[in-house]
């Protein structure tokens, strides 16, 4: 993280080197979690390098169509580590149309918010918190939307271990404003 940070990359290049490690993460076997140790230290100490995989993490929830299930499942988790991680916040999740999913992004939130459920409970309160905030009022109703039609049904039915970890992020919900 170190080199990559001293790269001095334009505007233009830190886009493509983002776009890189999301291709690259993509194309791993199997999830490969130094992409999200990676992805933290470049975001902790570069906000020009976090604001640059926010964005492309939007464009791959544009493209989740076309990507191979393989491909959605990575990225899926690498988006939950880098959020349990706090390298990139919640309201990266603003731009999605929970009410209109497609089948291939369907599986992408349940690969992802699967993964945040797994993730030690103080990270996944900490990356879920700013749901319980007003101004956050229709990304947490997406999310509940979303728990309630396509997670809830998969949790119970294929992993009910998670059942009190999905409780728990349910409770988060709740706004305290």
């Amino acid at each position: 993280a170190g080199r990559v940070g001293k790269l001095k990359l334009k505007r233009a290049q830190q886009a493509d080197a983002a776009r890189v490690r999301l291709a690259c993460c993509g194309q791993e076997g199997v999830f490969n979690p130094y992409y999200a140790l990676l992805g933290a230290r470049l975001c902790g100490s570069h906000r020009e390098l976090r604001f640059a995989l926010q964005c492309a993490f939007w464009d791959e929830f544009k493209a989740l169509d076309g990507a191979s299930l393989h491909r959605a499942a990575n990225l899926a988790k690498l988006l939950a580590q880098l959020l349990g991680r706090a390298a990139l916040p919640l309201l990266t999740l603003r731009v999605v149309a929970w009410a209109s999913l497609r089948p291939r992004a369907v599986f992408f939130w349940q690969v992802f918010f699967t993964e945040l459920l797994q993730l030690e409970p103080a990270m996944m309160r900490a990356a879920m918190a700013p749901l319980q905030e007003f101004a956050n009022a229709e990304l947490r109703d997406g999310v509940m939307l979303f728990v309630g039609r396509h997670l809830r049904p998969l949790i119970v039915q294929k992993n009910p271990a998670l059942s009190e970890a999905l409780e728990e992020l349910v409770a988060l919900t709740i706004s305290t404003d």
